[in-house]
């Protein structure tokens, strides 16, 4: 999956805007609303990748169709790793700026106080904003999944149609005609009659 340029750039500036923040600002509330939303998010990427798994069977299917599905479900299901991932760094910024840092690395001048917290800081707003750039592809991913699931059971159910249909012949036995119908008769011929 690429980075787009606005996700490039805004990643970026993420990273930079969580550097600069003070040391502490996303422990505490700040912290636990984060990891709510992120919740929620990883609960909608999880279900979604299981439907998408599950729709991929080759019943009744051409082959075109089922390598068009295993395309978009292959792009769809690398779209939420993506987002996944992106929550699992998050969270582990934040158990890493939450946890108590060992006791060696506080003798190095400003490294637990200043630089590691503020790496911490930059890591989690940066992936949390690819993730909030990114989340609108999980209703873009179910509308494609299925306008591709709809062509197929489209196709299914015109084959079957088609399938099912009677035969000419078969439809002139079921329903047949008397054998003068359709017979040319010119004109005289009916007029001498009538009389």
């Amino acid at each position: 999956m690429q980075l787009r340029r606005i996700d490039t750039v805004a990643s970026v500036a993420a990273f930079v805007a969580g550097a600069l923040l003070t040391p502490g600002t996303l422990s505490g509330d700040s912290g636990r609303m984060l990891v709510t939303f992120l919740g929620l998010v990883s609960a909608s990427i999880l279900p979604t990748i299981s439907l998408l798994v599950n729709s991929m069977t080759s019943s009744g299917r051409s082959v075109k169709a089922v390598d068009d599905l295993r395309r978009e479900l292959q792009a769809a299901m690398d779209a939420l790793f993506f987002l996944f991932g992106c929550v699992g760094i998050v969270v582990a910024g934040l158990v890493s700026l939450a946890t108590t840092p060992p006791m060696i690395l506080t003798y190095v001048p400003y490294l637990t106080t200043e630089i590691l917290p503020r790496i911490g800081q930059s890591l989690i707003i940066g992936a949390s904003m690819l993730t909030i750039m990114r989340i609108g592809m999980i209703p873009a991913i179910l509308r494609r999944s299925l306008d591709v699931r709809h062509k197929i059971a489209t196709e299914e159910a015109r084959r079957k149609t088609l399938e099912k249909a009677p035969t000419a012949a078969s439809t002139r036995t079921t329903f047949p005609t008397h054998p003068e119908f359709g017979k040319t008769v010119k004109f005289e011929d009916l007029t001498r009659e009538s009389n």
